[in-house]
């Protein structure tokens, strides 16, 4: 079957409501128990070995269309197309309100995230809005509805986006504490260069639900492999880009002299670091950047919440006051909560809050201080750094590795 949605039929389809509406909580208690071992599976992203048990749960209750959904969700994240497309329009046979389905053929249609032939921006963008209207409760479907705004230049559907990620609980109170944390310590109209989901929408959601930092601009490093993101960041934030849109469309990556790929994203970060700035704004990076493809271009300092470049002549490994700052800053208690909320079906994310990634990289700001205070010879800052570290892993309720972080620290302290 081809869901495809001819650009006509879009706004027909964005208002049409179907006669089923989201399960019960009860369908969805069997529906948990029955795919329990599959969603153990997914929630590890041990994608091949859930899709073979989603797909055995298909066969065991072929009425059910939160099933389906899930070996085309699973599917999708595998790139196996055909029965991406055999598995929702299963699910939309029996309910042609499902929001999960038509969530997943928004993200299949999305050309960014598919390769499938069948590509076609228009009808994610219209199924994306047909699984809102099917569950105004569904937060999944909202994140695709943001990039799919920005790239349609309709600012007032993005920031509607944004707040609706809030008022779902999509965005839990960890993922947004860390984002506060984050935003708070910037230097004045910071440009942000973010990595991934976490430190990116939530962070440009405060500053539309709560109205903080919007001097700083929110680059995703990602993103900035699209062309028509880096155009939109270049006009919305006033910066200059290092290559046109033209010479932008037609990059491939290439390796450079120590065999590292260099994206399109890291041409344009480069060209920025190498001028200190971004058309006179503090360039920063989130905590959560892998920052190896850049540390060759220029020193970078770890600030606590953020990397920056320092001062010209400023070798220092860490700003201690401003990490300092930020640590103080930092309650254990607003990371003890799970870092994904039940309705979110990311494969990654959920391994991610698995693993308490927010927590952990906020955990490493004491670690890296103290390190960093040892070889400066202050043991008494070591010190403060370690109390600081048990505190915030006993406050964040952090167990395993997490607590092996604070006891390697409280080796090489003591």
């Amino acid at each position: 079957m081809k869901h495809v949605v001819s650009s006509s039929a879009v706004a027909l389809l964005i208002v049409l409501l179907g006669a089923c509406g989201a399960p019960s909580e009860r369908q969805e208690a069997e529906i948990s128990e029955a795919l329990g071992p599959a969603l153990e599976l997914y929630s590890r992203n041990e994608l091949d070995q859930a899709l073979a048990l989603f797909q055995d749960a298909a066969r065991a209750q072929p009425d059910d269309p939160e099933v389906h959904a899930w070996v085309a969700e699973a599917a999708r994240r595998l790139w196996q197309f055909d029965l991406v497309s055999s598995e929702t329009k299963a699910a939309l046979d029996i309910d042609s309100c499902h929001s999960f389905a038509h969530t997943v053929l928004g993200d299949a249609f999305r050309p960014e995230l598919s390769d499938w032939e069948a590509t076609n921006a228009d009808s994610s963008w219209a199924h994306y809005h047909r699984a809102v209207a099917c569950d105004s409760a569904d937060g999944n479907p909202w994140i695709g509805i943001w990039s799919g705004a920005m790239h349609r230049g309709d600012h007032a559907m993005e920031e509607r986006a944004l707040r609706q990620l809030v008022m779902t609980g999509f965005l839990t109170p960890t993922v947004l504490a860390f984002n506060r944390w984050v935003l708070h310590s910037l230097p004045e109209r910071s440009i942000l260069i973010t990595n991934g989901d976490w430190d990116t929408f939530p962070a440009l959601a405060l500053q539309v639900v709560e109205g903080m930092r919007g001097d700083v601009g929110i680059v995703n490093r990602s993103l900035l492999n699209l062309a028509w993101y880096a155009d939109l960041m270049s006009q919305r934030y006033g910066v200059t880009l290092p290559l046109t849109v033209t010479a932008m469309e037609s990059y491939g990556p290439v390796r450079d002299d120590d065999g590292m790929m260099v994206t399109l994203s890291d041409v344009t970060i480069r060209g920025w670091m190498e001028s200190s700035n971004v058309s006179g704004r503090p360039l920063v990076f989130a905590p959560t950047v892998d920052l190896r493809s850049f540390e060759k271009v220029a020193h970078l300092q770890f600030a606590g919440a953020h990397w920056r470049l320092p001062p010209e002549g400023d070798r220092s490994e860490v700003d201690a006051e401003s990490v300092r700052i930020a640590m103080a800053a930092a309650s254990g208690s607003d990371f003890s909560t799970p870092e994904v909320s039940q309705q979110d079906r990311s494969a990654i994310r959920r391994l991610a809050a698995r693993n308490r990634s927010l927590a952990k990289v906020v955990l490493y700001t004491g670690y890296r201080y103290a390190e960093a205070m040892l070889r400066a010879g202050d043991t008494g800052r070591a010190t403060e750094a370690l109390a600081w570290a048990e505190r915030f892993a006993d406050d964040a309720r952090l167990e395993g590795e997490h607590r092996e972080i604070v006891e390697r620290l409280r080796a090489v302290v003591r």
